[in-house]
């Protein structure tokens, strides 16, 4: 897997997991912060409830980084909005990530299996 050459950012630890959920929503399609936020926690089953100002500095950064672009949309009806859209540099990143979690699964699938034979149901 080309996982290791590439210069992007690899690891996987809590930033890049909320990272990896921000890529995934904007990917399906390109929305606003708020949404973002929303739509992370009805993927996540309410697991991760991110706070405005901690998504809002992160969509930045990442904007920054080269992972995502935006444009201001004018509402007459409301407040404009700021639409998040993912970039080719952020599809490669999301997709490395992805790769890493499906790797990841496949080793805890493993631990769950020994698990199940040597730990379930038993008493120590």
């Amino acid at each position: 897997m080309s996982i290791h050459t590439t210069k992007l950012q690899c690891s996987c630890h809590k930033q890049n997991l909320i990272q990896v959920l921000f890529l995934r929503v904007i990917y399906e399609k390109p929305t606003y912060g708020y949404k973002i936020i929303e739509n992370i926690k009805k993927i996540t089953n309410n697991q991760h409830e991110i706070k405005t100002g901690t998504a809002y500095t992160l969509l930045r950064r990442m904007e920054k980084r080269g992972l995502l672009m935006s444009v201001w949309e004018e509402n007459k009806q409301g407040p404009n909005k700021r639409i998040y859209m993912i970039t080719k540099k952020g599809k490669k990143q999301l997709k490395i990530w992805l790769e890493i979690i499906v790797q990841r699964k496949k080793m805890i699938n493993k631990m769950v299996n020994f698990y199940n034979k040597h730990f379930r149901n038993k008493k120590l």
